[in-house]
């Protein structure tokens, strides 16, 4: 049963650390496209810089309120859930 708890929380781990790396890598193909050259080094870089600060910034949250306190408030966000009813 803990491996199933530490896969869940590794899961929960790469969800929190996805977002600022696939805005490393959008930012990444932005400037290569401005420069040019698609095939250079500028996509994976970005991508790596993106994915240590989710790194970091998942281990901040992990340490803090806990990975699926913080989805969790994510995802139960009154405002999302009301989003069709006039107020």
């Amino acid at each position: 049963m803990k491996f199933l708890a530490y896969m869940a929380q590794s899961l929960l781990w790469l969800t929190v650390a996805a977002s600022p790396t696939l805005i490393g890598v959008v930012i990444g193909v932005l400037l290569s496209m401005q420069a040019g050259d698609l095939y250079s080094l500028r996509v994976p870089f970005c991508g790596f810089i993106g994915f240590v600060i989710g790194g970091l910034w998942a281990e901040r949250i992990r340490k803090t309120i806990g990975l699926d306190t913080f989805l969790g408030k994510l995802i139960g966000m009154p405002e999302l859930n009301n989003s069709n009813k006039k107020r």
